[in-house]
């Protein structure tokens, strides 16, 4: 194996955070790097497989041995994580369970105000 393959890969992938999560690298290591935990789990692993078949690819003996199949299989796992990924959503997730916490405990208030307030008045 080579690493034209490998760096075809990686420069879609770039392209890929670039379209869907808005973050520029010159390439994809640093992609990965800069999205952080933007990055779904899945994705970053298979970011992590991407990086060590990289390093293999500097080992003469080690990349001939190397199955092009790996590269396709962790960029494939890459894509279909990330498609079914969106900030947008998740960002609004976020903000409706902290206003449901924040309305679950303004209830829990009340709630006890008016106990006290009915234990005081009794007779």
């Amino acid at each position: 194996m080579t690493k034209a393959p490998i760096d075809r890969i990686e420069d879609e992938l770039r392209q890929m955070i670039a379209a869907r999560l808005g973050i520029r690298a010159r390439s994809f290591p640093r992609a990965v790097r800069r999205a952080g935990r933007a990055l779904p789990g899945p994705a970053r692993q298979a970011a992590a497989e991407l990086a060590a078949l990289r390093l293999r690819m500097d080992h003469p003996k080690l990349a001939s041995r190397t199955d092009p199949a790996l590269a396709e299989h962790a960029a494939q796992r890459f894509r279909q994580s990330l498609a079914g990924f969106s900030p947008g959503a998740q960002a609004a997730k976020a903000r409706a369970l902290l206003l449901a916490e924040i309305g679950f405990r303004m209830a829990v208030l009340i709630a006890l105000g008016l106990a006290a307030l009915s234990w005081w008045t009794a007779p």
